[in-house]
């Protein structure tokens, strides 16, 4: 009996085991080939969001900063006022410089109150007072942080710090310190002490930690700790003033150009580094304040 069931008891085949073995084979090259397509979708769909992530942004804070330039600066005599950034202002607060850095690109520098009130006045001031009393003098200073707008209305530069007692000069074109064109009453408002900042935009072209070359749009404050990161892979970026001649209104960028961090092997263009431009006209509604 046990003789009879062992006779019948049959095993697969080696042509049936190399079938399956075919079969199973098929089926995992299949599916290895669809992950491996998904995975480079999904890579290739992660570079070019973090590409326009990183040209929106940019051009938002940029965009965002010149619709504040000439805010709390003076209209006239701006290469006396603004003297601290080794940037020539003429009559404008705004300074395009063309076609340096990386691929050409501009670059742009704007002055103006970007941080609101820095401070307020601590106590009353007269016309002609060349001392004003602040909540905190150590704001100031006499170089980087010396020009500054009183009430949004009346501009000062800053020629001396004494603890929270600023010594101004609202005409420092002219000899000596000349003082307030205005009286302010601190017990009837809040005088609000804003500080006029020097922001300059540039894309910088460096070598990164593989040896490959990374551009970086990078924002300086001209307060002395250099330029900072603002967006990378930033590759391009041309500012025109609007109009081309005469007083400047407005700027426009157009473009500005970032590409993906990696080329992609499978893009023809651009040796594999997908782009994306960006193009903004701000007109800042300060540039005709006095």
């Amino acid at each position: 009996m046990s003789d009879s069931v062992q006779k019948n008891q049959k095993g697969f085949t080696l042509v049936e085991l190399l079938i399956t073995l075919a079969v199973i084979l098929i089926v995992v090259a299949s599916l290895t080939s669809t992950f491996v397509f998904q995975l480079k979708t999904y890579n290739t769909q992660q570079q070019i969001t973090g590409m326009l992530q990183n040209a929106r942004a940019g051009m938002d804070v940029m965009s965002g900063e010149i619709m504040m330039t000439g805010y709390g600066v003076t209209s006239t005599a701006l290469s006396t006022w603004l003297n601290w950034a080794g940037v020539t202002f003429g009559n404008d607060p705004i300074v395009i410089e063309d076609g340096t850095g990386a691929l050409g690109s501009d670059i742009i520098h704007v002055a103006g109150c970007f941080d609101g009130a820095a401070t307020t006045l601590a106590t009353d001031a007269s016309s002609g007072d060349t001392t004003i009393d602040v909540g905190d003098g150590s704001k100031f200073n006499t170089t980087t942080k010396s020009n500054i707008c009183i009430n949004g209305i009346e501009r000062a530069v800053v020629t001396g710090v004494s603890g929270d007692t600023l010594t101004i000069d609202t005409d420092p074109g002219t000899s000596g310190n000349q003082g307030l064109e205005a009286s302010y009453d601190v017990s009837a408002i809040t005088v609000d002490i804003c500080v006029v900042k020097i922001i300059s935009y540039s894309i910088v072209q460096e070598t990164g930690a593989s040896g490959n070359t990374v551009y970086t749009l990078k924002r300086n404050e001209n307060l002395g700790a250099g330029r900072q990161p603002l967006a990378e892979n930033i590759i391009d970026m041309q500012v025109t003033q609007v109009p081309s001649t005469g007083k400047i209104k407005g700027v426009e960028i157009n473009p500005l150009m970032a590409q993906t961090e990696k080329p992609d092997p499978d893009y023809d263009q651009n040796n594999g580094y997908r782009t994306y431009r960006l193009r903004s006209i701000v007109t800042p509604p300060n540039l005709d304040v006095d």
